[in-house]
């Protein structure tokens, strides 16, 4: 049990066991107190939930100083390395299989290397259609242990680029492309991911398209992309390993322009709110809006994509595009029993999505609804396994999805 202590304590060392991997500065830095402070009672749960929330550990406690001014940590360490195969079919039986490798605690400092290979293999798999598309991520937390952190990402290859018509396919190309983008983000709260943060950032991209079946798109064109983002986010989330409590937001601004060295003039706007509310104990109903909005020259790969597994649920990618859209959803998560590493899920997603002033489907509205299971293993960083099978009402069709992660 935690040891009481009164404010006028002070913190002569601070004691860290548990770690493998992690340097005591990934964990020292995430700390409300250091060496040489009055400690405060408050502080032992504050520190608990931001070394929670680095996602690096399924446990975190920490002590009050002991007789002898010592502040004791104990966590348990996450694997952190992830080598993931990953797999897609659509109706049509187009089919994509590739591999990740990810690895969230890089030189023990919390940095995220990703790396990508996605291949098109032809209807049901079956086939090598020689287009490949490879992937490069770094994630920076926390530059020289300051507020800043950066994201750099590249990739480049081909793959095949499907156009839809009312979720019917159109047309399809070899898209051929690279692209790259750095992006800075500088946490305002005491540190990032809690309270209010901002970004800035540049993306390029070039992309060529040839067509190999279906009827020319005049919106799908060789182009030139050069991006400012920006964008402002606020957090107060509690990262309970197999639930959340808690509040976010977030704005972004993108900003093509021919100044910039992009072929064409396109704004894009997005914005989010999520809440995760808990009931009887560790289960949680939670809600989210999101919102968007691209306007200027805006050709078929600008459009907002949102009938996903991440977006609304029951469709595929390709089948709910559109320039502007508002969506809602609620979702059930309910463990099995109090301390259970399986959640049950029930969710709803509605919403209204505009494709250059007309209605998707002719319908006012979009939808799915469905259910599915979460598996979380503690001892993996990131490592919630989920399934979800969806209806959406504007198709008539069930989706199914297999991934990681919650969809918000």
């Amino acid at each position: 049990m935690p040891l009481t202590a009164t404010a006028q304590e002070i913190i002569r060392s601070i004691h860290i066991e548990g770690t493998k991997r992690t340097e005591a500065r990934t964990i020292l830095r995430e700390l409300p107190f250091a060496e040489g402070d009055s400690w405060k009672n408050e502080w032992q749960e504050l520190a608990e939930r931001r070394l929670r929330n680095t996602g690096l550990f399924s446990e975190a406690h920490v002590s009050a100083p002991d007789t002898d001014g010592v502040v004791n940590i104990l966590v348990r360490e996450r694997w952190s390395i992830w080598l993931l195969p990953t797999a897609s079919r659509k109706d049509n039986g187009e089919s994509t299989a590739g591999l990740t490798l990810d690895d969230y605690n890089l030189w023990g400092l919390g940095h995220h290397l990703h790396v990508s290979a996605i291949r098109n293999t032809g209807k049901n798999f079956s086939t090598n259609q020689g287009t490949t598309t490879y992937g490069f991520g770094y994630g920076w937390r926390r530059i020289g242990d300051s507020k800043l952190s950066a994201d750099a990402s590249a990739s480049s290859g081909s793959s095949v680029f499907t156009t839809y018509q009312n979720g019917i396919s159109t047309a399809q190309y070899i898209q051929d492309g690279n692209s790259s983008a750095l992006i800075f983000s500088y946490a305002l709260g005491p540190v990032p991911g809690e309270g209010w943060g901002v970004r800035l950032g540049y993306t390029a991209t070039n992309t060529t398209y040839r067509l190999i079946s279906g009827t020319p798109q005049p919106d799908v064109q060789t182009q030139r992309e050069r991006t400012l983002v920006t964008g402002v986010s606020y957090a107060q989330v509690n990262d309970h390993i197999t639930w959340f409590t808690g509040t976010a937001f977030d704005y972004g601004l993108s900003i093509s322009h021919r100044a910039l060295g992009s072929s064409y003039d396109v704004y894009s706007q997005t914005i989010s709110f999520r809440t995760y509310v808990p009931y009887n104990e560790e289960n949680t109903f939670n809600t989210r809006l999101n919102a968007g909005i691209v306007t200027g020259n805006v050709l078929r790969d600008a459009l907002f994509d949102i009938g996903n597994r991440n977006g609304i649920r029951g469709y595929y990618p390709g089948e709910v595009q559109g320039t502007a859209f508002i969506y809602g959803t609620a979702e059930w998560r309910y463990l099995l029993e109090q301390g259970s590493n399986v959640q049950l899920v029930a969710f709803t997603d509605v919403g209204y999505v505009n494709n250059r002033g007309g209605k998707l489907y002719g319908q006012p509205v979009i939808a799915g609804a469905g259910t599915g299971i979460r598996w979380t293993l503690r001892w993996l960083v990131n490592g919630t396994i989920r399934g979800d099978a969806a209806y959406g009402f504007a198709t008539h069709k069930w989706r199914f999805y297999l991934g990681t992660g919650q969809a918000f």
